[in-house]
């Protein structure tokens, strides 16, 4: 009789695909944000492969509606920073999360202009002439690894 055996090298799950458009306001001027967001996770067990029990789980619309509360309470100052607030956010919020990444991309609003070439308050245009993107990774007790580029640039 042959023992049928297997090992989990590495398991991660999470959310790809969250798009955000973060509005903030400065009396009558807005400014906005255009983010996507990806977040993963992985955790201290298999238990949820093992076994079946997803009780460790975070599910992904959780994931996604995280994005959405920490946007709302914290703002979106620049990819990075918005990425490191998530990724401390799942390490600290729930023990058996051992390793979070989140991955953002940034596309670009400019303000529309009148007549006179003033700017308007809260009149904007999608320029996509690059992508900005980052990501954060943090391990449990160790120093996040954050990393950014520009991504789609024609020059």
């Amino acid at each position: 009789m042959v023992k049928e055996s297997f090992k989990i090298i590495e398991s991660a799950y999470g959310k790809a695909g969250v798009k955000i458009l973060h509005v903030s306001q400065h009396g009558s001027v807005h400014t906005i944000r255009e983010l996507e967001v990806e977040t993963s996770l992985t955790l201290n067990n298999h238990k949820d492969y093992e076994r079946g029990d997803n009780s460790d789980i975070i599910a992904t619309d959780t994931q996604k509606n995280t994005v959405y509360i920490l946007a709302k309470q914290y703002g979106i100052s620049s990819p990075e920073e918005f990425g490191l607030i998530l990724a401390n956010h799942f390490i600290s919020k729930y023990p058996w999360v051992v390793k979070a990444k989140v991955t953002l991309s940034a596309h670009p609003w400019q303000r529309v202009t009148d007549t006179a070439g003033r700017p308007h308050n809260h009149a904007f245009v999608s320029t996509p002439l690059s992508v900005r993107v980052a990501s954060v990774l943090l391990i449990r007790g160790q120093m996040p690894v954050v990393s950014a580029g520009i991504r789609n640039l024609r020059v």
